[in-house]
């Protein structure tokens, strides 16, 4: 029985009850108020919130014994909780003032929390959060209560009480484990595919447990996004999407009335996750105040090593033992959560920015469109947004922190706390010296990022111009020097990064050395009755490693966070870019209309339905347009229209009409701006005055460049809208697609590749077309969209489609063709004609035009055949199906291997050979020399403190004299280190390994860029090359400098505490194992990181080149969608990865507790045995150990993750297959090839191994011969000009060149010897001079004689002539194809080889070619894949292609004098028509022979007899 005292004290707050229970322990009032009363009076006052809350919301569960359970419980509780109550009350009861309240508020509480309990079971999805906080707390001090109520050692009622009291401290841990037990099993079906977080309970959230079935996944097989957890509602990215959306727009709306800021998207970002980034306050918060208990902590442990053994020193270790318990481990689960909710406000921020960016995109206008500007905000701006905000939290809590620091070093150094203070300001000036550079600095490197990332898009989306025309080693140079120019950019970032690191480091050196030197000196001057004792010591070095790790943090987080800010004003300028604005005037009540129409799937496959869904639409036309004129889709008043408003517009005095239901078709020559009208049609070029007004907002439109997505050809087709068989089947007849289908592999399920990299040009431009006509739309605007097509099947579709009975005129269509073409105009219902000043020269009818004697009828062309029948399929209508889009993740070996392999350390050694061995050595020995500088003072202060109880602030200029050396050389090879890291090392490996990509990809054969996405090759120069740049170098650095001080602070604990050295073993092999099983999952998140962002960054660069077609098919929804579905799977690894890292970090701070804990244990109980120094050595390296090993693990892992873009870059260089072959060694004289003769002798050729595109192909072309290569589209005449080249793989057979075998020569050699010219031009990134010179061996007189002969000369110097960049000239595409042709000629050779070099041209610009290549090109060889047969007649001879084989080789008159020639049938194909017209007129036009003065012969030979036979098949066109 307790004294009477006793009793009296327990009715006092105490809290600590003096001299009774052992002298350890609380009063009984305190436990009753504080650590009863207190959390339950929080609990009641916020549980009918919660309840009122959750009875709003649907219920979650069904039916389970669960419940019943937890109520059953509940009632238990409470019916002892009256037990209590009626014992309490009892006279005998020994009670306080307190007692009974508390009971009965507990009683009351008991029913609260049984509907609370209900409410949460039902209706939420997770164990309550509320109740398991509330049990857990009040258990722990429960447990206290209980210990207090059996030590007072009474009997009777008080016994009871006691007896009681533990009964429902054991229902209330019944009622902990039923509260705690999670939901998922009984979760309604709705929620069962809810990802584990979201169904998790607070402990399992806290440890992180709901990722174990992850890290097993991983550990044992490979992972895939599939395999991942599903992303919660909070971080989808329709949620946040919408929600920025709002948000933004809101915010712009305010900037209207006041001022705009350029933080202005900042500020919007913080106010709408201000809820997600408050939450990460609570945790940060504790980990502050848990690290500052570790000094008071380790001051009681030195004391108590000091003290005399007995029962109440005992207890205090007990309790110390405790203390060490609970701070460690809840600075681990503070330190989880803080971080991990830190990363989840970072998701949900990248997913609703990257949904903005996206938005935007959509809403450009062409004019501001620049896919690397854009691409670099999407990749390198937010990357850094999400390093600034990692640490954004630290900038305020590390300011408390130095306070609470600076306070606590006052306590015990007094004045000399000033110290620390100004060499804190000191540090804190020189960060912000630096930190008005960051954002400019790198605002600098991010634009010479988006350069070289730009040239490199180009590059990667003209390889094929690239290689045909020798430019390769020019390419490789300009690509090269602005990887190079970057570099040097980017040393200027880097050197504040040194400047700030140093600073950062300056308060952890120089602070304590200081603020000892001043509290010795004045302790000294004072008389010596303070000085530097053991526990003065090592409380403050505690202190200081708390002051110095904030502020260092502080320093490197504010710089982090203002090179955030300064991306995010990068990202609001691009945001508040014009948006594009639709000046046409169109029928706001057509669009829910449209709608409509559109969502329903139509079958057109007779031409009864077709029809009757023309009428319909019809006279849908009829009741709601009356607005409109009744006759016209679509009508200009009085148009003119330009980019710039301030300059004279491109196309004035726009007034014309398109019929509706009709075909109208707007000729004009090269450069009259033909493509500029369609594009104001849509609205993309601006109106600069008059109006536009358009019937019908259903809008097809087929560019002259076909645009495609990255997608199998079905999916290009069939693009937003629904599938329909016959209507698919019906569309791909008409567009002559199914024999092309029956030559590839994989018919309409090919991938197009990137920019339709796996088609030829008809069949991209046909599939292009098939979509337009599949969507249904209204209006149909096609550019140029069969010029690039063989006579044959140009002639095939146009009537399927546009003939008398053709599709587009039975479904009643308003069809607008822009054509250089001029032989469909007697087909068309309505002519429009442009003049080179781009003004309307013409426009109606076809007679009336052809009998006015202007541009139209300067063709000489007959009336229309309306009688021709394209020839039908006689195999029969093929059987297609529906194949969804494959959007899961594709499994490439070489990368996997790479990102999956675990401690290779060939790929370490290959990173250290490629910054060179010497600056590696100087970094390794300036790291360890900086580690043993600050470490070695730990021994060096104790040995003071030690001569301090001896002789008191005795020696004081030898003891601070060997510290401040210690602590200036630290700070020096701390420099020397980060300054051979950042400025020597990482350029050096940075420029290896971008001219090892380079040179891997450019010599890379044409089939890797059709069957990989430039998305992804474009991710390796991007996010790869910026991984090694910035993160690997970092990881690098602070992985090895960790490690050694790792080594150092063990061996510090190990002299200290010999027990605990015993454990290390133990230790170590627990962290091996740990990142061991940790790595295997890491490094395939990290990987699928990489991988998922590819088709996001490739989706996001295709929207981009294709904006104009998207916004005319109205197909920004569901692109947008699929922009969601793909940042979804994006958003998966990127979140999922930084969870396993919080894992991973709770684990070691884990074990770091669990280090603690043995410590202080043997220090309690080795007490008299240990030394006060050697205690306070351990404990404070324990500090800074904890920190140590968790970083060490988290950079080693870093780094292990980042390693990863190196494996890549080095397996991808070494696995990949160049297309240089090593017995492709012969160098050819300087003058080959001399003659020019070509001979081919039983050639096959491939892309893909067996699957052959040319067969058997044995014919020889003498020099100088004129040589024409004709097939219908897809037949391999391409290929058959690509072989000469080596851009095609020989499977068989040869191709010599003046007798030279060309397998045997350097393929490079080969293209910079022969002259290409390919369908598609291409130009570089620069002025005029290079792109028409890229080697630089010519004068400008010969360049501007090249430009002047193919008419350029005037359009370059209005615009300031050869220095101006090419993209400032606007060039049309003929005028590209003109400007290839003059850079053709300044090249010396006796080969041209011209890959329908002239199909998307218009005759004027074909005649001045045609001209070109006769005049200067007379003396060379000449082969020419042609579709115009007609500029191919007076060539020597045609080669025709069928199925990759040559069906014949000869003179093309002969051929067409043979009736049964296949060259004769393809000519006679689309010549019949107007044949048959030509004989059925009175009035016979009289024929332009080939032989006139408009067409020059080119071949020596005499001209064939057939000339004059067959003069009306000879019509030039």
């Amino acid at each position: 029985m307790q004294s009477p005292e006793c009793v009296r004290l327990d009715d006092t707050f105490g809290p600590h009850a003096t001299n009774c229970r052992g002298d350890f322990d609380f009063t009984l009032l305190f436990e009753e108020t504080i650590l009863s009363l207190s959390p339950l009076t929080i609990l009641l006052i916020i549980a009918p919130l919660r309840v009122l809350y959750l009875f709003k919301k649907n219920k979650k569960v069904i039916g389970s014994p669960l419940l019943s359970l937890k109520l059953v419980s509940f009632a238990a509780f409470g019916a002892l909780q009256l037990v209590l109550l009626v014992l309490w009350v009892e006279p005998s009861a020994i009670k306080t003032r307190a007692t009974v309240p508390t009971t009965v508020v507990t009683t009351v509480g008991s029913l609260v929390f049984s509907l609370l309990s209900y409410a949460e079971h039902v209706r939420s999805v997770q164990p309550s959060f509320l109740i398991n906080i509330y049990l857990f707390v009040s258990l722990l001090f429960d447990i206290a209560r209980t210990r207090t109520l059996w030590l007072r050692h009474y009997s009777g009622t008080n016994q009871a009480i006691a007896i009681v009291f533990t009964a429902t401290v054991g229902v209330k841990v019944a009622i902990l484990l039923l509260e705690a037990v999670e939901k998922r099993w009984i979760l309604r079906p709705k929620y069962k595919a809810y990802p584990p977080e979201a169904t998790s309970g607070i402990y399992n959230r806290s440890f992180f447990w709901w990722l174990n079935s992850l890290f097993r996944s991983g550990f044992s097989k490979l992972l895939f996004v599939e395999d991942l957890f599903i992303l919660d509602k909070h971080l989808t990215s329709e949620y946040l999407q919408e929600r920025f959306h709002l948000a933004w727009g809101r915010g712009k709306y305010m900037s209207s009335t006041t001022k705009k800021t350029p933080n202005s998207l900042l500020l919007v970002s913080f106010r709408l996750l201000k809820w997600p980034i408050l939450r990460v306050v609570p945790p940060r918060a504790c980990l502050t105040a848990l690290n500052f208990c570790q000094p008071f902590l380790i001051n009681r442990a030195i004391k108590l090593s000091e003290e005399a053994v007995s029962q109440k020193t005992t207890n205090i270790g007990y309790g110390l033992i405790g203390a060490y318990v609970f701070v460690y481990i809840g600075i681990a689960i503070s330190m989880g959560q803080y971080q991990h909710l830190t990363y989840r406000a970072i998701t949900m921020l990248r997913g609703g920015l990257v949904s903005m960016l996206y938005q935007k995109t959509t809403d450009l206008s062409l004019k501001d469109v620049d896919p690397a500007s854009s691409m670099t905000l999407m990749s390198a701006d937010i990357e850094r947004i999400v390093q600034g905000w990692q640490s954004m939290h630290e900038i305020w809590s590390n300011v408390i922190e130095v306070a609470l620091a600076i306070y606590l070093l006052e306590k015990q150094l007094g004045v000399a706390c000033a110290v620390p203070i100004g060499v804190a300001l000191l540090s804190m000036a020189g960060s912000i010296v630096a930190m008005n550079f960051v954002m400019s600095r790198q605002a600098m490197w991010l634009e010479a990022i988006e350069r070289r990332i730009s040239a490199t898009s180009v590059m990667l989306a003209s390889m094929k111009g690239i290689k045909m025309c020798g430019l390769k080693q020019t390419l490789f140079d300009s690509l090269q020097n602005l990887r190079i120019e970057e570099l040097d950019i980017s040393k200027k970032f880097r050197k504040l990064l040194i400047w700030n690191m140093a600073f950062s480091y300056l308060t952890q050196v120089f602070a304590p050395i200081l603020t000892f030197a001043v509290f010795s000196i004045i302790a000294k001057r004072n008389g010596g009755h303070t000085t530097l004792d053991t526990a003065r010591v090592f409380t403050s070095l505690s202190l200081f490693a708390l002051l110095a790790e904030p502020l260092g943090s502080l320093i490197m987080s504010l710089a982090t966070f203002m090179g955030s800010v300064g991306c995010f004003v990068r990202i609001q300028e691009f945001l508040e870019k014009d948006t594009r604005k639709d000046p046409r005037k169109k029928p706001a009540d057509f669009i829910e209309g449209l709608s409509q129409r559109s969502s329903r799937t139509q079958s057109l496959g007779e031409k009864g339905s077709i029809r009757t869904k023309s009428s319909a639409l019809a006279l849908s036309f009829k009741d709601n347009f009356s607005s409109f004129a009744s006759h016209d889709a679509i009508s200009v008043r009085g148009g003119s229209f330009g980019w710039d408003p301030e300059k004279e517009p491109l196309l004035k005095n726009i007034t014309m009409n398109v019929p509706r239901q009709k075909l109208t078709i707007v000729v004009g020559p090269v450069g009259c701006g033909k493509s500029t009208l369609l594009k104001a049609l849509l609205g993309e070029v601006p109106t600069l005055a008059g109006t536009v007004q358009i019937s019908s907002a259903s809008v097809a439109y087929c560019e002259q460049t076909p645009w495609h997505m990255n997608e199998s050809i079905q999916q290009s087709i069939i693009a937003a809208s629904g599938f329909d068989e016959k209507w698919y089947t019906t569309v791909l007849r008409a567009c002559a697609l199914e024999q092309d289908f029956k030559q590839l592999p994989r018919g309409d399920q090919t991938i197009i590749g990137s920019k339709g990299a796996a088609l030829s040009g008809g069949q991209s431009q046909r599939i292009a077309l098939a979509r337009a006509i599949y969507a249904q739309k209204e209006i149909i605007i096609i550019d140029d969209a069969l010029s690039g097509l063989d006579a044959s099947t140009e002639n095939h579709i146009f009537h399927n489609l546009l003939g008398y009975d053709g599709l587009l005129r039975r479904l009643h269509l308003t069809i607008l063709i822009a054509s250089s073409a001029a032989k469909r105009l007697p087909f068309a219902d309505h002519i429009i004609s442009l003049d080179m000043e781009g003004n309307i020269s013409e426009q109606g009818k076809f007679e009336e035009l052809d009998a006015a004697g202007g541009y139209a009828s300067s063709f000489n062309l007959p009336l229309p055949d309306w009688n021709n029948k394209p020839e039908e399929d006689s195999s029969g209508p093929q059987a297609y199906s529906y194949v969804p889009p494959n959007r899961s993740q594709t499994t490439d070996g070489l990368e996997a291997e790479a990102n999956r392999r675990t401690g290779d350390m060939s790929i370490y050694l290959y990173y250290i050979n490629s910054i060179g061995w010497k600056p590696t050595v100087i970094f390794i020995v300036a790291i360890i020399a900086f580690i043993v500088c600050i470490s070695f003072p730990n021994i060096w202060v104790k040995w003071w403190a030690t001569a301090n109880m001896k002789d008191p602030n005795g020696r004081l200029g030898y003891w601070l004299g060997v510290y401040v050396a210690l602590g200036c050389t630290a700070l020096l090879c701390l420099i020397v280190s980060c300054w051979q890291m950042i400025i020597t090392m990482v350029p050096r490996s940075g420029e290896r390994f971008h001219y090892t990509l380079l040179s891997t990809v450019l010599s890379a054969p044409m089939s890797f860029f059709s069957r990989t996405d430039s998305g992804v090759t474009v991710n390796r120069f991007s996010q790869d090359l910026q991984l090694i740049d910035m993160e690997l170098p970092v990881a690098a650095l602070n992985t090895f400098a960790t490690f050694v001080l790792c080594i150092a602070q063990m061996v510090l604990i190990g002299v200290a505490s010999v027990y605990a050295a015993i454990a290390f073993p133990v230790v170590l092999a627990a962290l091996y194992g740990i990142q061991k099983f940790y790595l295997r999952t890491s490094r395939q998140l990290r990987f699928m990181d990489l991988e998922a962002k590819a088709p996001l960054y490739s989706q996001f660069t295709e929207c981009l080149s294709g904006l104009a077609t998207i916004r005319a098919f109205g197909w920004q929804g569901a692109l947008q969608k699929k922009n969601q579905e793909l940042l979804d799977q994006s958003q998966r690894p990127f979140y999922l990865l930084f969870a396993v890292q919080r894992w991973l970090t709770l684990v070691l701070d884990l074990v770091v507790a669990a280090i603690a804990v043995i410590l202080i244990v043997l220090v309690v109980k080795l007490r008299g045995t240990v030394s006060a120094g050697n205690v306070g050595i351990a404990l404070l390296n324990v500090i800074t150990f904890s920190q140590s090993i968790k970083l060490l693990i988290t950079f080693w892992t870093t780094l292990e993750t980042h390693i990863g873009a190196v494996a890549r870059i080095k397996i991808f260089s070494e696995d990949a297959v160049g297309e240089d072959m090593p017995t492709e060694s012969y160098m050819p004289p300087p003058t080959w090839p001399s003659k020019g003769a070509i001979e081919f002798s039983h050639l096959s050729a491939a892309y893909k191994p067996n699957e052959p595109v040319l067969r058997d192909i044995s014919i020889s072309i003498n020099a100088g011969e004129k040589i024409g290569v004709c097939g219908r589209t897809g037949s391999g005449k391409s290929s058959f000009v690509l072989s000469i080249f080596r851009m095609i793989e020989l499977s068989g057979g040869t191709i010599a060149v003046d007798e030279i075998d060309i397998s045997s020569i350097p393929r490079q050699e080969i293209r910079s010897r022969i002259t290409g010219v390919s369908q598609d031009s291409f130009l570089l990134k620069g002025s005029v001079r290079l792109n028409a010179d890229p080697s630089g061996t010519y004068s400008d007189e010969a360049i501007v004689s090249a430009l002047k002969s193919v008419q350029l000369l005037t359009v370059i110097e209005e615009k300031g002539g050869l220095d101006t960049d090419i993209d400032e000239l606007y060039l049309s595409h003929g005028q590209k194809q003109l400007f290839c042709l003059a850079r053709a000629m300044l090249r010396h050779s006796t080969i041209l080889i011209l890959d329908e070099a002239t199909s998307n041209v218009d005759g004027k610009t074909d005649e001045i070619m045609q001209r070109v290549i006769r005049e200067k090109f007379s003396s060379h060889t000449i082969v020419a894949v042609a579709h115009k047969l007609d500029t191919i007649l007076d060539f020597d001879k045609v080669i025709v292609l069928d199925f990759g084989m040559v069906v014949e080789f000869d003179d093309p008159y002969l051929l067409l004098n043979t009736p049964d020639s296949a060259f004769a049938k393809l000519y006679n194909s689309t010549m019949a028509e107007q044949v048959e017209e030509v004989a059925l007129e009175d009035d016979v036009r009289t024929p332009i022979s080939l032989a006139s003065p408009r067409s020059i012969p080119i071949s020596s030979a005499p001209a064939s007899p057939a000339a004059s036979t067959n003069g009306n098949l000879c019509r030039e066109y």
